[in-house]
């Protein structure tokens, strides 16, 4: 570890409004803390940002003293452990900024650690929407890095392809606005380029016209796993672009969860019909069209499909708030046939022993496949599927199992992999995911973008 003086320390702390901890003070657990539990954070440093000032001084301290930098907003990205440097945390950053009448359209401006929970009931005000993630709790500013995908992407897009500026504080401390017109290489590279780029300290989005949905989940029994699963693959491929859905095999802990459902192993279909500007009438009577044949599948046990404000977009993964132990494991796929299925079905299906919480099968394509009409640096764009495995592991009842069950599921179905996949999907990359993250001619010009920005390497990113 370099040297640091405590003169130094001081020096610091007298240039930041937050908080700074060493390892081992009062109050430096909780500051590192975040969704994810499962990876040991353990930096040298923690600074927990109130300002974009107090961001630009912990870059400028970490750059004098040889340290490496991570960041942290809620750390739903959180798949590695940080073991040295310096962890700035962004939490604190999350105003919210709603600009409904722009010269070029509606926008949003947001900081560095704004939640689509916090972000949606300001959008909801104006009557506006935006491309979100799956789940309310996860920050808006990392969704947007990787791409971002969420329930009504099919429909919508990637949340990177709306990117209309960044505030990023970058390898000497600096800030730089890259945008279309400022930094357009920086502002490329943002857009799904994820890592070691800088940190981004506010964002303006795109907002959408939009304040309904048809959304929601249909949950199935346990018995009806198999039979359910087999009927949605052929009926989602059969979808328009303006329905989206995922399938999932749920395993549900008796306690956290509404009774109906706790301790429950069930099919859990998700479905979002999206159409700016049709009443609620017409969405409820088109939605239910289209999502009729899933319902006569089997018994439905639990239908929670129905015309919602878009600000509950959230619910319709119905996904838990941290914090948790997470395994998580993704994968983009080509086209997958019933013989996927059936290896999902004996590896994770209602009459297996399965250490899983979760394995969702999404449906991609539409306009998340199509190129955005300012070009960025999102990888993954022609999959026509996806595949994550989540598990919140517990010491004596899943922890052995994880690591032997979790390969073999993704081992069965190997030959339906896309040639890459969307960061947000991949977890902490080993270095042979890394590879796949973009295509060639992407890389290269991502490490050319991160050479100019921070040519010192102050950024963590990699494997």
């Amino acid at each position: 570890m370099p040297q640091v003086s405590d003169a130094d320390l001081s020096a610091l702390r007298s240039e930041l409004n937050g908080p700074l901890f060493e390892r081992g003070d009062e109050g430096y657990q909780p500051e590192i803390d975040g969704f994810n539990s499962l990876s040991p954070m353990r930096p040298d440093y923690v600074v927990g940002a109130t300002s974009e000032a107090d961001v630009q001084a912990a870059v400028r301290f970490a750059a004098a003293h040889g340290l490496e930098v991570s960041v942290q907003a809620t750390g739903h990205g959180s798949y590695r452990g940080v073991d040295h440097g310096v962890l700035i945390r962004t939490h604190r950053l999350d105003s919210v900024t709603v600009d409904p009448a722009g010269p070029t359209g509606p926008t949003f401006t947001i900081g560095a650690g704004a939640r689509w929970m916090g972000i949606l009931p300001h959008l909801g005000e104006h009557g506006l929407a935006a491309v979100t993630g799956s789940s309310p709790s996860v920050g808006a500013v990392g969704l947007v890095l990787g791409g971002g995908i969420g329930p009504l992407s099919r429909t919508l897009g990637w949340a990177a392809d709306r990117a209309v500026s960044f505030r990023v504080v970058i390898g000497d401390g600096s800030v730089v606005v890259a945008s279309a017109e400022s930094e357009p290489d920086l502002f490329w590279a943002l857009k799904g380029g994820k890592v070691g780029l800088g940190i981004v300290t506010e964002l303006t989005l795109e907002a959408l016209e939009l304040t309904e949905i048809y959304g929601g989940g249909l949950f199935f029994a346990q018995e009806d796993i198999a039979t359910v699963h087999r009927a949605w693959l052929p009926w989602a491929k059969s979808l328009p672009e303006s329905a989206n859905t995922s399938m999932s095999i749920v395993r549900l802990p008796p306690v956290g969860v509404p009774e109906p459902l706790a301790g429950r192993t069930l099919a859990h279909v998700r479905f979002a019909y999206v159409e700016q500007g049709a009443d609620a009438a017409a969405l409820s009577s088109r939605g239910a069209e289209l999502l009729a044949p899933m319902r006569e599948v089997a018994p439905v046990y639990i239908d929670g499909v129905d015309v919602m404000p878009f600000t509950d977009v959230g619910t319709i993964h119905a996904e838990p708030f941290g914090p948790l132990p997470i395994w998580e494991r993704g994968e983009f796929l080509d086209d997958i046939d019933e013989t996927y299925v059936e290896r999902i079905l004996e590896h994770a299906g209602g009459d297996v022993e399965a250490p899983f919480a979760n394995v969702e099968t999404r449906l991609l394509g539409g306009a998340i496949a199509r190129d955005a009409a300012l070009p960025n640096a999102i990888g993954g764009r022609g999959a026509q599927f996806s595949l994550l495995t989540i598990a919140a592991v517990i010491p004596g009842v899943n922890d052995q199992a994880l690591p032997v069950a979790g390969p073999a599921l993704y081992d069965s179905v190997a030959d339906y992999s896309h040639d890459e996949i969307n960061y947000n999907w991949a977890g902490h990359p080993s270095p042979e995911v890394f590879a796949r993250l973009w295509p060639a001619d992407i890389a290269a010009r991502l490490a050319q973008v991160r050479e100019t920005y921070d040519p010192a390497g102050v950024f963590a990113y990699g494997n």
